[in-house]
């Protein structure tokens, strides 16, 4: 199963995310659920790399990815993160509706 855990401030902005394990819905490289899933998460940290240039923390490794943003950013850079990981919480939504023995979403205020 795959763990999802996003984690919003006290205003309910995301300030990281957390994606852990493969699915198993299929076998490795065939499985669908854990491609979208990753396709998903990686597009949104590439957004907010590449496309916003935000300095991010990140780790990537199989079956691992960790997103963490900075403290302070401006209110352009803010309201477009906003809009890509908003984005990407719909997409893990919409998977575990189809997939929901696959997928486990969990949304932490800290």
């Amino acid at each position: 199963m795959t763990t999802i855990t996003i984690y919003r401030n006290r205003n309910g902005e995301i300030i990281k995310y957390l994606v852990e394990g493969h699915t198993g819905y299929a076998e490795h490289g065939q499985d669908i659920v854990c491609a979208s899933i990753t396709t998903a998460a990686v597009t949104a940290l590439n957004g907010l790399t590449d496309v916003l240039g935000i300095g991010i923390g990140y780790e990537v490794r199989d079956g691992y990815l960790e997103c963490i943003l900075p403290d302070q950013m401006d209110d352009e850079s803010r309201f477009g993160a906003k809009v890509l990981l908003e984005s990407m919480v719909l997409s893990f939504q919409s998977l575990k509706e189809q997939y929901d023995d696959c997928i486990s979403i969990t949304e932490l205020e800290v």
